[in-house]
């Protein structure tokens, strides 16, 4: 049952809070986090979030146990323990909801049990290794919110030398520079799909596509074109073999909106894997998180 209100001022209220609302979530924290919870966990609960912040938390904590029954114990607390003792804000938090809704919902569709964070030959990591018809995914979740609220923005690109400066840069050229080094987290040689959560009341799609196929395929209503500045004609986005427009709705579940598979992919992306990604819950235009 919800608590009704959270005194923030009071640390005793926000340890009994985890303990009796999320068990797992409050077992897997560290003996200083549970002696002072994050900063992070304090700020989900006690500002604009405050009350789905609540039912957020126990949605992610959900997620942990059936996590925990598709894994161990062990392995989700090995995981996850010193990220989520560490949280320092609501932010941080939400992109640990994002990685663990991702990680079960394809742990839900695999035929083996999900690897949590996997490393490849570097020693870098994604976020899951799933086994979906017979075909090893490796995934990682991106949380990249659009912050802008108003103002001026770019909807293209201006030529070399002569940035505006009295307007924000297209948000495609954001999600690009963000997004540019993410082939360094997977191995070479394997099916790789990054999900990117992207809440935004703006238009999301456009950006996400501009970003991966370059500024001139806002133009392109229907085949779409790769062009030379979008990160899919990278030699290092070769290793990518898909994006994957992704939400976590209201209730907890993760929604496919959209896959955006890399035609210069090494490993493409297989269609009956796409597919299967695509229906692990049905499209809504419910809000974001």
């Amino acid at each position: 049952m919800l608590a009704s209100k959270i005194d923030m001022s009071c640390e005793s209220q926000m340890i009994h809070y985890l303990k009796m609302n999320c068990p797992n979530i409050w077992s897997i924290l560290n003996q200083r986090a549970k002696r002072c919870p994050p900063k992070g966990f304090q700020e989900f609960l006690s500002g604009e979030w405050a009350e789905s912040g609540k039912v957020w938390l126990q949605s992610a904590d959900k997620r942990i146990s059936q996590l925990i029954q598709r894994t161990s114990e062990r392995q989700v607390g090995d995981t996850y323990r010193r990220d989520i003792s560490g949280i320092e804000s609501e932010n941080k938090l939400a992109e640990f909801f994002c990685e663990i809704t991702l990680a079960d919902s394809l742990g839900s569709i695999s035929g083996k049990a999900p690897t949590l964070r996997p490393k490849n030959e570097t020693g870098t990591e994604c976020d899951v290794k799933v086994v979906i018809n017979g075909f090893e995914l490796f995934g990682d979740s991106k949380r990249l919110e659009d912050k802008w609220v108003g103002g001026k923005r770019s909807i293209a690109k201006s030529p070399l030398g002569s940035k505006p400066t009295d307007s924000d840069r297209p948000r495609a050229m954001d999600l690009y520079s963000k997004l540019k080094d993410t082939p360094r987290q997977f191995p070479n040689g394997t099916l790789n799909v990054i999900f990117l959560f992207h809440p935004s009341i703006w238009n999301t799609r456009m950006y996400i596509k501009q970003a991966l196929f370059g500024d001139k395929s806002a133009f392109d209503l229907g085949a779409l074109h790769l062009y030379g500045d979008g990160l899919y004609s990278l030699q290092d986005w070769r290793h990518i073999s898909a994006c994957a427009y992704s939400k976590v709705k209201d209730d907890g579940s993760l929604s496919i909106e959209k896959v955006w598979e890399n035609p210069n992919a090494f490993v493409p992306i297989p269609e009956i894997v796409r597919k299967r990604l695509e229906k692990i819950a049905n499209k809504s235009n419910a809000a974001e998180h």
